[in-house]
């Protein structure tokens, strides 16, 4: 292939043609709960892999990517132990303001090790993240497509001009106890 016909075009990046961010920001929030290994997190990973061809819902996953429904199922039956405890406060409330569900995540990460938040977007990015630290002004990721900062003009939970659409009710707080 000659030299200019490639060099054009970007790279893809690792999970870049598949849809696994749900499985990942699982994987990296028990990271941060449970300061896991390398090979812990690998095997979560394969876990959570194993179990979805079980249930025959990989094939959909990698293409369309975890609903709702999907991440509670891996979250109860495969994660749980892992991380204890699991919370999905804004469950019954699917739009609330901005400044209560900002504020409620700002509260519970509040510098206590082993919590974490995983959140789901919409907007700019369709896609699963890790919560691990919130200000006044961004929300901070720990994320596998390297995201890692949201700043809070940005961002939104009902549908307005803005960049990201943060969905509350598919919000987990997570933690050790």
């Amino acid at each position: 292939m000659r030299r200019g016909t490639y060099s054009r075009l970007p790279p893809f990046q690792q999970g870049g043609l598949d849809s696994l961010c749900g499985l990942y920001s699982i994987v990296n929030a028990e990271r941060i709960i449970n300061h896991s290994t390398d090979d812990q997190a690998q095997d979560l990973f394969d876990t959570m892999v194993h179990f979805l061809s079980r249930k025959r819902l990989l094939t959909r996953i990698l293409l369309d990517g975890v609903i709702h429904s999907h991440m509670v199922l891996i979250l109860e039956k495969v994660v749980n132990g892992r991380i204890p405890s699991l919370e999905i406060p804004w469950r019954s409330q699917p739009t609330p303001e901005l400044d209560p569900f900002w504020e409620s995540m700002r509260e519970f990460l509040d510098g206590t090790p082993g919590r974490a938040i995983i959140l789901s977007l919409n907007g700019y990015h369709d896609h699963w993240t890790v919560v691990h630290s919130i200000s006044s002004k961004s929300i901070f990721l720990y994320d596998s497509d390297e995201i890692r900062r949201l700043p809070r003009s940005e961002c939104t939970t009902a549908r307005h001009r803005r960049t990201h659409l943060l969905l509350p009710a598919q919000t987990y707080f997570l933690s050790k106890n």
